[in-house]
């Protein structure tokens, strides 16, 4: 149980909207007030939901109203930003673009600092590297190291030909106008969940104390700026209560827990919404006091222009590049209308519209095949759909495309993984499917029979779910003996719209499937 506990906060009123009303910054000789504005899971330069939510625009906005309220201001992104989007996935000036959109778009909203994410590992070190080069803000990072052929080191930022070492804790300090100074100390934890080859993760719990450790004479308040799974950020709390407030990601969806003296908290991803922290400090009675306030970026909150304007000049070349690769991104795709609702929070926890049309538009390319499946961690939408769908919709929801393999397999394997698939609630590793039911007693259905743990069924899916990679999913891959007749998109007999996914969906969309 987390015990809940009364926060001290000081009294004022924050508006959520275009004109934030001001606070009164009435601090004594002996107190000093701060703000931090946190983001986490930044994957979209543009507004969500037809533009009206979201999106760095609202993100430089909030950012202005904040420092004009104090100037004592911390802008923070606890990890996730430089992938995956449809825009990380196409080449300008002659290589992958991979990012670079998102530090653009951090470097003008004038954030302060960042940690590493299990998605900033998505691509390889060089690409990394050059991200981390052109950043123009402060990264932290407590148990991420950089492995070169064995020799382990922090990654660095390259700079007038010289390397600064990402550091394994950061110090940030305030005063206010008569002087008195606060110090504020930062671990910074990742998730190991991206194990790529240059990348090495040192032991969490003692690298965090390690680092605390350290900081107990060089700071008077204690945070943490992670990217960990819920559990882990709560077994933190627990674990080191010299923290004030973690800061974390990774899940997508908002949440807020306080355990101890220790606040948790996670904004929604892609800046649905943030969450503001005002923070009082006496330097006398080292008291702190903490409003934590979740803060929608709703069309309440206008665009700022010069973000507007990097945004769009990165749309534009993504219009032409999808337009040069064959696909009309602007073609509303004729039908009938369509109601789907493909945020992470719901497609990753329960069966949806969304992914079962794509599952069905898998099973088009497979007359033959029982059943389809996929997992939901390959829908990178996190976006409700209304009105006519759009090849854009399409292109952005599955921005690393991928084909589509058929194969065999006896009933209990399909069992095991369907069960597996519906454990892995709130995960990537939620499967979701297409001509199957799990009833109310567990068991589970294909077409309209039971299924038998002992027929041999026929199932196509998505590419990356038979590579092993998915959570609790290893064993489903191309060694697995109980798979047989695998055909691969390469293979004359599978057809062309097997090759990219987002083919096929479109083409039954066409062809009026929903």
């Amino acid at each position: 149980m987390y015990r809940k506990i009364i926060i001290p906060i000081f009294f004022t009123i924050f508006f959520i909207g275009c004109s934030t009303t001001k606070h009164q910054i009435s601090q004594s000789a002996d107190t000093v007030q701060w703000t931090i504005l946190q983001f986490n899971d930044f994957y979209e330069i543009g507004g969500l939901d037809g533009g009206t939510i979201g999106g760095a625009a609202r993100m430089a906005t909030l950012r202005k109203k904040l420092k004009a309220e104090n100037p004592n201001l911390l802008t923070v992104v606890a990890g996730d930003f430089l992938s995956p989007s449809l825009l990380g996935t196409l080449k300008k000036d002659g290589e992958g673009v991979k990012g670079r959109q998102i530090i653009e778009a951090f470097n003008a909203i004038g954030v302060d600092l960042v940690t590493f994410g299990n998605h900033e590992f998505d691509y390889d070190q060089k690409t990394l590297q050059k991200r981390i080069n052109e950043s123009r803000f402060d990264w932290v990072s407590t148990n991420v190291l950089e492995n070169k052929e064995g020799v382990l080191a922090p990654f660095a930022k390259e700079k007038d030909g010289q390397k600064i070492p990402i550091p394994l804790h950061h110090i940030v300090r305030f005063t206010n106008n008569t002087g008195a100074a606060v110090r504020l100390g930062f671990v910074a934890p990742c998730i190991d969940a991206n194990k790529a080859k240059f990348v090495f993760y040192d032991s969490l719990y003692p690298s965090v104390k390690r680092e605390l450790t350290k900081l107990k004479n060089e700071a008077d308040v204690f945070l943490s700026l992670s990217h960990l799974n819920k559990s882990t950020d709560l077994q933190m709390a627990r674990d080191f209560s010299q923290l004030s407030l973690i800061m974390g990601g990774h899940e997508h969806d908002h949440m807020k827990y306080e355990v101890g003296h220790t606040v948790l908290t996670k904004a929604d991803a892609n800046a649905r919404t943030a969450y503001v922290h005002r923070m009082t400090y006496n330097v006398k009675t080292h008291r702190l006091l903490l409003r934590s306030e979740l803060v929608p970026l709703d069309k309440t909150i206008t665009e700022d222009g010069q973000l507007l304007q990097l945004i769009k000049s990165w749309k534009e070349f993504e219009n032409q590049y999808l337009k040069n690769a064959g696909f009309d991104p602007d073609q509303k795709i004729p039908g009938s209308e369509v109601n789907y609702d493909a945020r992470e929070l719901t497609i990753r926890n329960k069966p949806a519209a969304f992914p079962e049309m794509i599952c069905k538009s898998m099973l088009a390319q497979c007359p033959q095949c029982d059943a389809a499946i996929m997992n939901s961690g390959s829908i990178r939408l996190d976006d409700e759909l209304h009105g006519y769908i759009s090849q854009y919709d399409i292109l952005r929801s599955l921005p690393y495309a991928g084909s589509i393999i058929s194969l065999e397999m006896k009933g209990d394997l399909l069992e095991k993984i369907l069960n597996v698939g519906i454990g892995n609630k709130g995960m990537g590793g939620f499967l979701q499917w297409a001509n199957i039911r799990h009833a109310d007693d567990g068991s589970w259905m294909i077409g309209s029979a039971l299924l038998n743990k002992d027929k041999i069924y026929h199932i196509i899916l998505n590419e990356y779910l038979l590579t092993g990679l998915e959570r609790n999913l290893d064993f489903l891959n191309k060694n697995n003996p109980g798979i047989s007749n695998i055909i691969t998109a390469e293979n004359p007999a599978a057809g062309p719209l097997r090759k990219d996914i987002r083919l096929a969906i479109i083409d039954y969309l066409q062809k009026g499937g929903r």
